[in-house]
């Protein structure tokens, strides 16, 4: 099977080289074609685009000329590995909020640290996952969690179709759940 997406190069193009890793990076699949060792593909290049400058970018439907990236996102929109879908939190560092908030604060074991949920976005991982408002989130795929630069770290690793545990504490009780991307 032909990759959906055809890059025209030439081995002295950095920009060439910045398309390919783009490409590659975004998992999008292509085939690459080097103008200035192969004149079929030189021809085929100027007959698709009407241009001879490289990188020329080919899918079914449309020709880039150059490194346009707003155009290029559109073909990684299209072509793409599966995007892992966001977490769905709006939260903030447990300690912090419960140095702001020592109402909340004394509604959970003292000490506690991770994050608090504020909020869930509706038909997030989160939500099906069961975090409700007011969750702490302690731990994911087995490591602490302190603070929201963690979080997104160690869910940042993650791809679409990837499962990983956490723990939380709801109602000062202790619990574990999985959220499933």
């Amino acid at each position: 099977m032909t990759a959906p997406v055809t890059v025209y190069f030439t081995q002295t193009c950095p920009w060439c080289d910045r398309v390919k890793d783009y490409l590659h990076k975004n998992g999008v699949p292509f085939e690459e074609k080097d103008v200035a060792r192969d004149y079929d593909a030189a021809m085929e290049m100027i007959k698709r685009s009407g241009q001879q400058g490289v990188p020329v970018i080919a899918t079914e439907n449309e020709v880039i000329v150059g490194f346009d990236q707003a155009r290029l996102a559109k073909i990684v929109d299209a072509f793409g590995r599966a995007k892992r879908p966001p977490l769905g939190l709006l939260a903030a560092d447990a300690q912090q909020y419960f140095e702001r908030h020592p109402d909340i604060a004394a509604k959970y074991p003292e000490g506690t640290k991770g994050i608090f949920v504020g909020d869930v976005r509706a038909n997030s991982v989160a939500e099906r996952a069961g975090v409700k408002n007011g969750d702490v989130i302690t731990s994911v795929a087995g490591k602490r969690v302190r603070n929201i630069g963690q979080l997104d770290q160690m869910i940042d690793t993650l791809d679409a179709g990837d499962k990983v545990s956490f723990r939380y504490i709801r109602d000062s009780e202790d619990a574990t759940s999985v959220f499933q991307f």
